[in-house]
């Protein structure tokens, strides 16, 4: 589980509007994001007491903060399942022989792709593979319950996810001009 400050832990979906939720709106997100950003702009505070001022810029900062955790997909499915009473462990080695498999084909597919095509075509695939374990993820979510979360199997689903948004990006990082 990232570490995030206790004040963002317990008030990232509620400073933005949300109940917890691993899906949420980005257009609405990005929506109560803009009105909040405005209304407590620290510039709008300029003429208030230092205090007034300091407060505009923390409120600012965890609006921000809040804001950067609930459009990662990702983060949010963290701060989630931390919300839900699960305690995940980053250290926690990946047990999932087929995927570590995977993953050692797809850096071998990744180290073949001599051109850009190539590289669009691994990521598309990379993409399609997020989206069917996000899914699966979605789905623990549902049958589980905060007393009878199997946490090794929403952890595994989250190592998968970790693994695939980087392979994304590397390839991202790989494609040149």
């Amino acid at each position: 589980m990232s570490q995030s400050s206790p004040s963002l832990s317990a008030s990232a979906f509620t400073l933005l509007g949300f109940e917890p939720a691993l899906e949420l709106d980005e257009a609405e997100l990005n929506r109560r994001f803009e009105h909040l950003r405005t209304q407590f702009h620290p510039d709008r505070f300029s003429q208030g007491s230092a205090l007034e001022r300091r407060l505009a810029v923390q409120r600012a900062a965890d609006i921000n903060a809040a804001f950067a955790t609930l459009s990662n997909p990702l983060s949010r499915a963290q701060l989630y399942f931390e919300l839900r009473g699960g305690t995940l462990n980053e250290a926690r080695s990946m047990d999932d022989t087929a995927f570590l498999m995977q993953q050692m084909e797809l850096r071998e597919a990744l180290e073949d792709a001599r051109d850009n095509e190539a590289r669009h075509a691994l990521q598309r695939q990379i993409k399609q593979l997020w989206a069917k374990n996000w899914a699966h993820l979605c789905s623990a979510a549902e049958a589980a319950s905060s007393a009878t979360m199997d946490t090794a199997n929403i952890q595994g689903h989250l190592q998968r996810l970790q693994f695939l948004q980087r392979f994304i990006e590397q390839i991202k990082h790989s494609l040149t001009p």
